[in-house]
């Protein structure tokens, strides 16, 4: 492996390093989810389109490794076909129940940001912090391409979720829409109305939020909402870039950057002896084409050769930690929990017991500041006047054609997110 010459740093992440030298590690259990082809497999043995035991499997090996964070993406979906595949998935499902099998594990959960409501997620996400004891985090779903008026929805989207929190991750708001409406659920022919449940205090108050940052557009969105970024670029320079860029960005927002954790996507192949890991870096890109690694840091080589890379990094400040994806699940992580983890033990970078508290704990996070509320009628509002709101902005935006994030001209209902 070869290694770039490290790139003046910003002030700022230096200064974090003294607070809390632990590097932060994840690991991204994407791959393991949902594989909606699985069904049109041939042979006497047809795949899964999901492998529950695996996953759990995958989920206690990191767990045992004291890993900080499981991550697991939007993509992480499973959903039914025209009488192929039954039942339905996605990663705050599969963390909730998996959470209980690994006591230590955190987990950071993607959820759809733009077409899911708001209440919605604060339930899913909820529902993952109740069953971790408090190690859950939500990462903010965000397409790769999105421009600055999808980000813009992002951070309301985001901002609304947070708000529902508040009141207990959903609960009695949970049927409501930001105009304080009743929303209901379509069965057949039948309208049911939610019944609110009694609100329940989340373990960490409010659930860390977490963005993968790629571009320019992501940097604005982790600025004002962000407790811990994911940063992908294909090298040390890149990363050293985005990090100065969202330094900046969180400055600009009034925010504190040494409230923010920033960590660095690495895609690893490794093996114990470095020409293999070359081997089977080449064939990975030759199966899934040169840019197998997402745009990330590339990293093919033994244990010793990654936890060399994040002692460097780490003691130069350029992130807080990193999110590892394990070109092959099984033997990466493996890998990672028995040879990266022990030697980044002994360097002093990680610590040789587990860490107690929740994931905001753990992460040096403040605590959550209780958030404004976003959602429902203001307080002593008539319902007179609430109606006579709802009718004026919806007559407004139907003649505006706005309140969607494709931009097309439609009737916009009363509390459609707008960008910030």
């Amino acid at each position: 492996m070869s290694y770039q010459p490290a790139p003046a740093l910003p002030d700022g992440p230096r200064a974090l390093r003294a607070d809390r030298p632990h590097v932060i590690l994840g690991i991204d259990l994407t791959a393991a989810g949902a594989r909606p082809g699985a069904h049109r497999a041939r042979g006497g043995f047809a795949a899964l389109p999901f492998d529950g035991e695996r996953f759990v499997r995958l989920v206690r090996t990191a767990d045992r490794g004291r890993l900080d964070l499981v991550v697991l993406d939007e993509t992480f979906l499973l959903h039914p076909g025209r009488g192929r595949v039954i039942g339905r998935l996605d990663a705050a499902v599969a963390a909730a129940r998996v959470a209980p099998l690994a006591p230590g594990a955190g987990f950071v959960v993607g959820v759809d940001a733009l077409h899911l409501d708001p209440a919605q997620v604060a339930s899913a996400i909820a529902g993952v912090e109740r069953a971790s004891g408090g190690l859950a985090a939500w990462q903010v779903g965000l397409a790769p391409d999105a421009d600055e008026r999808i980000v813009g929805f992002a951070a309301v989207a985001a901002r609304r979720t947070a708000a529902h929190w508040q009141h207990g991750g959903g609960g009695e708001l949970a049927g409501l829409d930001p105009e304080g409406r009743r929303s209901v659920d379509h069965d057949g022919v039948r309208f049911a109305v939610r019944r609110p449940t009694p609100a329940r205090a989340l373990p960490q108050g409010r659930p860390p939020i977490s963005v993968r940052v790629r571009d320019a557009a992501d940097v604005r969105l982790a600025a004002t909402t962000a407790d811990v970024v994911r940063l992908v670029a294909p090298d040390r320079a890149g990363v050293v870039a985005l990090r100065a860029a969202l330094r900046d960005a969180i400055v600009a927002a009034g925010r504190d950057p040494g409230q923010v954790r920033v960590l660095a996507e690495v895609f690893v192949v490794l093996a114990e002896q470095d020409a293999s890991a070359q081997a089977r870096l080449a064939m990975v890109r030759d199966l899934e084409g040169p840019d197998a690694g997402g745009g990330a840091v590339v990293v093919a080589g033994t244990p010793h050769d990654l936890a060399r890379l994040v002692s460097e990094w780490a003691g130069a400040g350029v992130v807080d930690g990193f999110v590892l994806r394990p070109a092959a699940l099984d033997a990466d992580l493996t890998a990672i929990v028995t040879g990266l983890v022990p030697e980044l033990e002994e360097r002093g970078l990680r610590p040789a017991e587990a860490r107690a508290g929740t994931l905001r704990e753990r992460l040096a996070l403040a605590a959550a500041a209780p958030q404004p509320a976003a959602v429902g009628p203001a307080a002593g509002q008539p319902a007179a006047a609430g109606r006579a709101a709802r009718q004026s902005a919806v007559a407004t935006r139907e003649g505006a054609g706005v309140g969607h994030p494709s931009g097309a001209r439609r009737p916009a209902r009363a509390g459609a997110l707008q960008p910030a």
